[in-house]
């Protein structure tokens, strides 16, 4: 009987279980006030970002003669919004905005036609979004919208110019100092066809660029690409999808996420005409990357797209655009390998996701307004980040170094400096993600033994009261 009664219970727990994950989302909120036209971004570019408990959300609306970008906070983790303002020309004509948090600096971009061509501009709030600075021009020429990320004082741009009539090509442009000046243009594609919608990310001194191209193809395809040194030089294109036997599929609405050691690749991937999401994945920050994974399947005529995805270590939040039915939530808390019961959020478009701690934060557009709900404990593992401040994609955000490591590569003892006392959670990880050993340390030093580690890569993580930093360490 007590077998019988423990079935019937798990069983009861399985039917439940999606509703109960749904019902942790709270109803859904209106929070473009007088919205008349509201449209936010394709999947490469968020138009919300996070940092600390501060929500942030752009999106562009025709409230004059003309389109601007609207920028509103929530200071309170999602649950009260300040007031909605222009923080572009009311009488201009803003489009595809996209949004990046590094500490207190808001950093913005958008397309506009206001130099009576399509361009790509940028502006920044250094005071968390309550006053903003000057309009910068970033590339007076551009065919399709910028792309952006931050990470401490690099701040990387995504930019796409028509070469020739049919010849699009991805750039890139940088600024060291938090967005005060800006280098000159790189040409990151060479593709002499479409390479179109540039999504980028950037950790650290890793910056990374996916894209939609053509070059072996008809059919669009996923290419990447990497820089390890805050993007002044770039390893291979690379493209991602092959289909098996080698036979190219319709990949398209790529984006690109990162966070410590993992990077993650979703796309759009067509097979026999029906789109699906599907998605690639690196546990060494992108030099290699698994075999493709097909993440949804519903049966034609549905269509699935436009994935956005945010990590937490192995919890993985991936939003999506179902076609018949609107925005769409889903969930991995093994880092991919398996997925819960997809949850429909609502009627819309475009999706973006973010987290704060526990907290995962929702936002897509629909009948003209930009609407955004909150699951106060969807991200079962953020209790242990709650000080780490992320970027427009989700990401650690590093501030100054918190700490030195040596000797690295080392052989039997590491040393670990802190640049101020204070107390800090320290965790060392392989390469594939498995955490192998925890510490915490109230010292200016902390040092531990080596000597039982096999020779390889690892990643050293020291969170503190200043942040998180995290470091790949050699073992000899």
């Amino acid at each position: 009987m007590k077998t019988t009664v423990h079935f019937l219970m798990v069983m009861v727990f399985k039917c439940l279980a999606p509703a109960l994950v749904n019902a942790q989302w709270a109803p859904k909120v209106k929070i473009s006030p007088n919205s008349v036209a509201a449209t936010m971004n394709e999947n490469m570019a968020s138009c919300l970002a996070v940092s600390n408990d501060t929500v942030h959300v752009v999106w562009c609306d025709r409230h004059a003669a003309g389109s601007a970008v609207y920028y509103r906070r929530s200071a309170d983790t999602g649950l009260t919004w300040n007031t909605a303002k222009p923080i572009t020309d009311t009488m201009g004509s803003a489009s595809f905005p996209a949004i990046a948090v590094s500490g207190a600096t808001v950093h913005v971009v958008w397309m506009d036609t206001s130099l009576h061509r399509k361009a790509s501009f940028y502006k920044r709030s250094l005071d968390g979004g309550n006053t903003w600075g000057a309009t910068y021009v970033l590339d007076s020429d551009t065919k399709f919208w910028p792309g952006l990320a931050a990470s401490g004082p690099l701040v990387v741009v995504s930019l796409n110019k028509e070469i020739i009539s049919g010849n699009t090509e991805v750039y890139f442009r940088r600024s060291l100092n938090n967005g005060t000046t800006w280098d000159t243009l790189q040409r990151i594609s060479n593709a002499n066809g479409r390479s179109e919608d540039p999504a980028i990310a950037a950790l650290g001194k890793n910056v990374y660029l996916s894209w939609n191209d053509n070059r072996n193809s008809a059919n669009m395809q996923t290419y990447y690409r990497h820089s390890a040194n805050s993007g002044l030089t770039w390893g291979p294109e690379t493209q991602l999808v092959v289909a098996a036997g080698g036979a190219p599929n319709n990949c398209y609405t790529t984006m690109v996420s990162v966070n410590g050691p993992y990077v993650d690749v979703p796309c759009g991937e067509s097979i026999g005409g029906e789109f699906d999401v599907h998605m690639k994945q690196s546990p060494d920050t992108g030099n290699t990357f698994g075999t493709d994974k097909q993440l949804t399947s519903t049966p034609s005529p549905v269509n699935e797209a436009y994935p956005y995805l945010v990590r937490d270590s192995m919890n993985l939040h991936m939003v999506y655009l179902q076609f018949n039915t609107g925005p769409t939530y889903l969930h991995s808390a093994n880092g991919g390998v398996t997925w819960d019961t997809a949850v429909n959020l609502g009627h819309g478009g475009q999706p973006f996701i973010a987290y704060t701690c526990s907290i995962l934060h929702a936002i897509w557009t629909d009948s003209g307004a930009v609407y955004y709900r909150r699951n106060p404990t969807g991200n079962a593992s953020g209790h242990a980040n709650c000080n780490v401040v992320r970027t427009g994609i989700a990401q650690p955000f590093y501030s100054n170094s918190i700490f030195s490591v040596y000797p690295n590569p080392v052989v039997n003892n590491v040393t670990i400096a802190f640049n101020k006392e204070g107390m800090y959670r320290i965790a060392l990880y392989d390469i594939t993600g498995r955490t192998v050993n925890e510490f915490k340390s109230s010292g200016k030093e902390f040092s531990f033994s080596t000597t039982t580690l096999s020779s390889g890569i690892y990643f050293l993580k020291v969170a503190g009261a200043d942040g998180m930093q995290m470091e790949k360490l050699v073992k000899e």
